[in-house]
């Protein structure tokens, strides 16, 4: 019987977990792809080109396996 994995995460600024991907084969590979997503935060609405900061899409990633 093949294994099968599912990846759940937490975006920044959620409560809530949620699946975000399902592999047959490496797991590692698409979390590892996962975890390099950022988000662009901008401090100012009105000036575009004030100060910004990279956050981390995914607050926490966890790989589950299912049966």
């Amino acid at each position: 019987m093949k294994r099968r994995y599912s990846i759940f995460g937490r975006e920044y600024g959620s409560d809530r977990d949620v699946e975000l991907a399902q592999c047959d084969n490496n797991p590692q590979a698409v979390m590892d792809g996962l975890m390099r997503k950022t988000l662009t935060i901008k401090h100012s609405v009105l000036e575009t080109s004030k100060k910004q900061s990279r956050v981390r899409k995914y607050t926490w990633l966890r790989i589950v396996e299912n049966s």
